[in-house]
């Protein structure tokens, strides 16, 4: 035993010198993850504070609510969501709704509504927005949002990015014109109020947008908005342009406090006006969510949780509405900032909500001479990169329906009000998806010399030999039992004795195609013919085995998927031989299944 002496220091045994040093290494770790979130945090930090400002001059409202949605659901949605890279905020696509919901108010009024009722409305569709969120996440509808095709997504960004750009040329010309949600009625009040320009505007404008274009040349990480706000700031406080009769358009006070409660518009006829917006940017703020966070998380390669994500965005948003926020959904800008910082923890969203509070607590007063001519040039710069042309010309080029469904959801955005046009999106969405569903998708499987199963198309031939094989694939739903019944009944008045479908490839099966199956069925086997399914999941076969096609067709013909692959094609095989050869001898010599000697090298083969 080894004698201890004072000051020498008792051995540690190599298990605890192991936890010891994993404990550091694991502290270590966390320690660099914080610091790498923290520097992500306050660089979109930075870059929010602008943004803030900016969108709420899209939407028309005081400049202290844009940068309160930059806080408060930011860190709510942080402390909830799992990605650590995706942030929330108000965005462009928000700040446009808001604005164009303002303008038709105003149009349908007569006259501009009051600031006080235009933030009423939006806090009330940041509520409604929130509370829509939360139930799409508590009973997991994240799936739903694979049903909004790329090329509606891409044409409403093409859409809105038009729509932002152009109406903030009377910001950037200091033009003091009303805003509209319609292309046609932009252009016209510039058109007649070009003559009116302001050239200080058109140069704040001009600085605003060298100084981020250069910034963003040289490194997105430089705050080049920032930059540019504080740039032109100072010079309309150096030369006193906030003042006078022909003063430069300025963003106003901006209140250097904590968001404050505020309560939203229960009243029916306040709901009555907002619910179509709210569903609208609800829907829109859930197809972005999932977008951006499939997308990044695929670079990143973590996995992403879509109802997890839409459940932190609507709590964000409930939350949001009674402390003074815009609706918000996720950021691309800030959330890809974020992931080349190589931010680590969901806690980069705190430090970034942090920043924007502490820099509008120490800025704010400072933020009245920000000219809106400067915040009209980021806001353009931002629409001109939410263009994708690339993805675009992807779209465009993959079919004509694509290209089709684009060019509809872009004019319509342009067109009509902008929730309209986001519904006719997913209704384009939703038709395009019906209609490829609704293709059947039948093939025969033919023998080959050699023995093996080959795929074929269905043909004039199918059904002319005594055993037909037929696998189905995709959904069975009512939109396919037109051709599934007329395809069935073709290769049955071609003589074939036994039909065999196999359904391993089938993911469903509704009441109108089971009720199709069960009629032929039993019209087929009362002319001596016997049907048989194969490869059904247990699932499957239980649910048909309970169903009047189940009762049509016996125990018997309904063969389950089993371990062994192709086991219930060969079972299935081998009692339609059975069933033939008892009812026709005379076939007992010869072939019972189609033979297809030619079939293109690209045809799949089977070993069964």
């Amino acid at each position: 035993m080894m004698a201890q002496y004072p000051g020498m220091a008792t051995p540690t045994s190599s298990a605890e010198l192991t936890a010891s040093d994993s404990a550091t290494r694991a502290s270590s770790n966390l320690w660099a993850d914080l610091r790498c979130d923290l520097l992500a945090g306050m660089t979109t930090g930075v870059l929010a504070v602008p943004q803030g400002i900016a969108f709420a001059l899209i939407a028309n409202v005081p400049p202290e609510y844009g940068l309160y949605a930059m806080i408060v659901p930011t860190i709510v949605a942080a402390l909830i969501r799992s990605s650590p890279f995706l942030i929330t905020g108000a965005t462009n696509t928000s700040a446009l709704v808001i604005g164009a919901m303002v303008a038709t108010l105003a149009a349908a009024d007569g006259q501009a509504p009051s600031p006080e009722r235009i933030v009423t409305l939006m806090l009330t569709i940041t509520l409604m927005m929130g509370l829509i969120q939360v139930f799409a996440g508590v009973f997991k509808l994240g799936s739903f949002g694979r049903f909004v095709s790329q090329a509606v997504l891409v044409g409403f960004t093409l859409g809105a990015a038009t729509l932002i750009f152009c109406d903030q040329i009377r910001n950037v010309a200091g033009l003091h014109v009303p805003s509209s949600p319609r292309l046609i009625e932009t252009l016209g009040h510039l058109a007649r109020n070009a003559g009116a320009a302001d050239p200080r505007a058109l140069g704040l404008a001009a600085i605003s947008l060298a100084v981020v274009v250069v910034c963003a040349k040289i490194s997105r990480l430089i705050p080049g908005a920032m930059i540019a706000v504080a740039l032109s700031g100072a010079a309309v406080w150096l030369f006193g342009w906030d003042r006078g009769e022909h003063a430069v358009s300025v963003v106003g006070e901006v209140p250097r406090a904590l968001p404050g409660l505020t309560l939203p518009d229960y009243s029916y006829a306040t709901l009555e006006t907002i619910l179509a917006p709210s569903f609208a940017i609800a829907l829109l703020g859930m197809v972005e969510a999932i977008s951006i966070g499939k997308a990044l998380s695929a670079k990143a390669r973590v996995k992403f949780f879509a109802n997890q994500e839409l459940f932190a965005k609507g709590v964000g948003n409930v939350v949001g509405a009674f402390l003074g926020c815009m609706p918000s959904s996720a950021s691309w800008t800030r959330s890809a900032i974020n992931l080349q910082m190589g931010s680590k923890t969901r806690w980069v969203g705190v430090f970034a909500g942090l920043t924007v509070l502490a820099i509008m607590l120490v800025l704010a007063p400072w933020a009245h001479y920000v000219p809106k001519a400067c915040l009209g040039a980021l806001v353009m710069w931002i629409a001109w990169n939410m263009v994708d042309l690339q993805a675009a010309r992807y779209v465009w080029r993959w079919s004509r329906t694509d290209a089709a469904v684009l060019v509809i959801t872009f004019v319509s955005t342009l067109v009509f009000e902008i929730e309209y046009a986001i519904y006719l999106g997913v209704l384009v969405s939703l038709l395009m998806l019906v209609r490829r569903a609704g293709v059947l998708h039948m093939v025969e499987m033919a023998r080959s010399p050699a023995g093996t199963f080959r795929e074929t198309e269905i043909d004039a031939e199918t059904g002319r030999a005594p055993v037909v094989l037929l696998q189905l694939e995709g959904d069975l739903f009512f939109g396919i039992v037109e051709d599934l019944e007329a395809k069935l009944e073709a290769i049955a008045a071609k003589g074939a004795k036994a039909i065999i479908v196999r359904l391993r490839r089938a993911h469903a099966i509704d009441a109108t195609a089971s009720e199709t199956l069960a009629a032929f069925a039993k019209h087929y086997q009362e002319s001596g013919g016997r049907m048989i399914l194969c490869g059904l999941r247990a699932d499957l076969r239980e649910r048909v085995a309970r169903s009047h096609l189940g009762e049509v067709l016996g125990e018997a013909n309904l063969l389950a998927q089993t371990s062994e692959p192709f086991r219930s094609v060969q079972d299935a095989l081998d009692a339609a031989r059975q069933t033939v050869l008892a009812k026709h001898p005379a076939l007992a010599g010869g072939t019972l299944m189609r033979v297809v000697p030619n079939m293109a090298e690209q045809a799949l083969t089977y070993e069964i």
